[in-house]
């Protein structure tokens, strides 16, 4: 099996050796092909990392032709549930396989592939959830008379009105008061 390795530390000071020597021994104590390995130095709050995204293009273009991605523990891909499940997801439309070694997750076995589906269900469960409760807060915030949006503007117009009369231009108005063209215009029923 021809594999990619992925190895990331939250700073710059901090070694990436110990990932990925662990993941050269899992390599070669399982006969895998380690073909290219990419790492970091990056925060793993979001997916937006040069290694991260270097190993991503070259999974999309299929450029090494590998069947998994191996990283020493799965925290090492992302920080949340949500974040890991799209990246795995992601990962099985290409066909790659995932292989955490210190977390016993291997989708290359029917035992990880069925602890992936069974985290993906719960993933989509919680989202599930929290989209119900998100809307059943907004119809009551509704009910209770609370307004979503931007608050609403209000300027002036008797002032507004006299500082055109006296000739100033409608953009200075505009900056005088922090409102938008558009905005001043709808209130003075102007076209133009």
């Amino acid at each position: 099996m021809r594999v990619l390795g992925y190895a990331r530390v939250s700073s710059k000071d901090q070694d990436l050796e110990i990932q990925i020597n662990e993941i050269k021994k899992f390599c070669n104590y399982r006969d895998f092909e380690l073909v290219r390995m990419f790492t970091d130095k990056a925060s793993g709050k979001d997916i937006n990392r040069d290694g991260f995204q270097d190993m991503l293009q070259v999974i999309h273009k299929k450029t090494f032709d590998a069947d998994a991605v191996v990283v020493f523990k799965t925290d090492r891909m992302g920080r949340s549930l949500k974040n890991l499940i799209d990246i795995l997801e992601d990962f099985s439309k290409c066909g790659i396989q995932f292989i955490s070694i210190s977390d016993n997750m291997d989708t290359t076995l029917p035992t990880g592939k069925l602890m992936f589906q069974i985290v993906g269900a719960f993933a989509e469960y919680e989202r599930t959830v929290i989209n119900e409760r998100t809307r059943l807060g907004i119809d009551q915030a509704q009910k209770d008379g609370v307004r979503f949006g931007r608050p609403r503007k209000r300027i002036d117009m008797d002032a507004v009105r006299a500082d055109i009369a006296a000739g100033i231009p409608k953009t200075k108005v505009c900056k005088k008061y922090g409102v938008g063209k558009t905005y001043l215009y709808s209130k003075l029923g102007d076209k133009n």
